[in-house]
């Protein structure tokens, strides 16, 4: 049994992704209007409403009027008119008139009769009429709405489901040894870093040429402020071992859309519980010492660089990120301060025990 801590961590990592938080949203937005605003706050009036819409009590009430105005006007046109009123009820209302006290029985006899000449059958049973149906009063459109909330709510978690594997399944990668020309070409620096980062020793706890658990490709635009992309990470047979993402970091700059100096890519390993984040730098933030210390506490930093092969680790995964597009911004910002577009493949394996 997972304790509460791993459960608690695991609940904040699912509220990163934004179809779950979405989904939510929309739920409770949902049942809030109808609920609290559509029953509670501003309910529905009826106005000029049928008689068979009515509460029994209240069609007895309109039945007993219809018997003693029957037996002053007389008219038999306008007496079936209002008893059809009630709908399939009526006869059940009808049959009530029998041991009701308030109704005088010669009036109810004399109605009766007009009914019976009406109607093909006795009143209680007329030939080719429904059957009579128990009132349910307001609980149908009770039921009608919660059928309605129900495929709503359907609907909704289909959708999330759909466009969640869709997203896991990401776009094929590219080739291995393409790089955009739009990445523009590296530094010295960034050439250094890029050596460090790439160093095939990482790999040493996974086997040997094996193919990773999981495989994402998840890219960023900019103007996609809300950008938070989160991946399920499952073993061969199906086990949940954890999850991975990349999420803004750091924006820099005002106004919108955001422009975005630095990444978070986060590994979470589900046992022991886990959790191992990485920053990835502008070539502007990597070069402020200020930027890079106000970051730290976030996770490792590193440069994205065109072309980078990052690696990450926990004490049951191993994560490769592999940067497969990076252009920068143009703009009155600092050179290279922020991203137009970055394009990561994350890679995962189980580390051999």
């Amino acid at each position: 049994m997972p304790n509460l801590k791993t459960m608690l961590q695991a609940i904040g990592r699912g509220s990163r992704n934004p179809l779950v938080g979405n989904g939510a949203s929309f739920l409770v937005g949902t049942l809030f209007g109808l609920v609290i605003l559509g029953w509670m706050v501003w309910p529905v009036q009826y106005i000029d409403t049928t008689p068979q819409t009515l509460r029994s009590d209240i069609q007895l009430d309109y039945l007993r009027m219809t018997v003693d105005s029957f037996a002053v006007n007389g008219d038999p046109t306008l007496a079936r008119s209002r008893f059809d009123a009630l709908g399939p009820n009526k006869w059940n209302m009808l049959d009530e008139l029998q041991n009701d006290k308030l109704t005088n029985p010669d009036r109810l006899k004399q109605f009766e009769v007009l009914i019976a000449n009406l109607y093909v059958g006795t009143p209680g049973n007329p030939a080719g009429e429904p059957a009579p149906a128990a009132n349910t009063g307001g609980m149908e459109g009770v039921l009608s709405v919660l059928a309605i909330l129900g495929i709503i709510i359907g609907a909704a978690i289909a959708l999330v489901l759909v466009v969640n594997m869709r997203r896991r399944r990401g776009s094929p990668p590219p080739a291995e040894n393409e790089i955009p020309e739009s990445a523009g070409e590296l530094s010295l620096e960034s050439e250094e870093e890029l050596a460090e980062n790439a160093s095939p020793e990482k790999a040493a706890d996974s086997e040997e040429g094996a193919e990773p658990l999981e495989r994402f490709v998840t890219t960023y635009v900019v103007g996609d402020d809300l950008y938070e992309d989160s991946f399920t990470i499952n073993s061969a047979s199906g086990e949940f071992l954890g999850e991975c993402g990349v999420g803004i970091s750091e924006p820099i700059g005002v106004g919108e859309p955001k422009k975005v100096t630095a990444f978070e890519v986060w590994l979470f390993d589900r046992k022991p519980s886990r959790t191992s984040t990485t920053v990835l730098l502008s070539e502007y933030a990597n070069q402020k010492q200020d930027v890079r210390a106000s970051l730290a506490p976030r996770g490792t930093p590193a440069l994205a660089a065109p072309g980078a092969d990052i690696w990450m680790e926990t004490p049951g995964l191993q994560l490769r990120v592999v940067i497969r597009e990076l252009i920068y911004g143009e703009g009155p910002l600092p050179h290279n301060s922020y991203f137009e577009r970055l394009t990561l493949q994350l890679e995962i394996w189980a580390k051999t025990k």
